[in-house]
């Protein structure tokens, strides 16, 4: 019955863990939609003011072309000239009436996920202290089971110690059978003996 109540206690605790998990990577995401959208809407509010190169609020986040079609204009954001590595990227093109729109936007990467809740401490916290909490209290449970496990090696011990003494105490009346007995009782000791610890 305790054995399961710990079960129970360990998938709770592992339930908040990734609750925890879930709850930071979720405010990672909505923070990078954020980002996203920002960078849309002040390209499409540049371009329709007549900006050819326009600077993005969050140039790491996406890169934007859009080519009108009749005239080939190209209004592009700043960081659009540069290199870009597509592995890091995923990219999408749509064909409109007026032109074409080209829009690259950076994979979730995990050390981006790791320096936002880094940079959070509320998600940190949490992620901490959920961590920590699940770590002692599986670690002490399963001391608690270790100690008990030993516990019951140490009343087999005793017992064999018991009759390793017994055996002594005859070893005036029967000196030979008893070296023998005594011989096998000290093996069987040594062979389940308690690990030191």
């Amino acid at each position: 019955m305790r054995k399961l109540f710990v079960l129970f206690l360990w998938l709770f605790l592992l339930l908040f863990v990734v609750a925890s998990l879930y709850i930071s990577f979720t405010s990672y995401l909505a923070s990078r939609d954020r980002m996203i959208l920002t960078n849309v809407s002040t390209f499409l509010l540049k371009m329709r003011e007549g900006e050819r190169r326009i600077q993005l609020p969050y140039p790491d986040q996406t890169v934007i072309v859009y080519t009108e079609k009749p005239s080939g204009e190209r209004y592009m954001s700043a960081n659009a000239t540069g290199p870009l590595d597509r592995d890091k990227y995923s990219y999408v093109t749509r064909s409109l009436r007026s032109g074409t729109l080209y829009m690259y936007v950076r994979k979730i990467d995990p050390l981006d996920y790791l320096l936002f809740v880094s940079r959070e401490p509320l998600y940190t916290g949490l992620l901490v202290a959920s961590l920590l909490l699940y770590l002692s209290i599986f670690y002490f449970t399963v001391r608690e089971f270790e100690l008990a496990q030993g516990g019951r090696l140490t009343e087999e011990f005793l017992s064999r110690v018991k009759a390793l003494r017994l055996t002594l105490a005859t070893v005036k009346v029967l000196p030979e059978e008893s070296v023998n007995e005594m011989k096998k009782v000290v093996d069987s000791i040594l062979k389940y003996r308690p690990s030191k610890k």
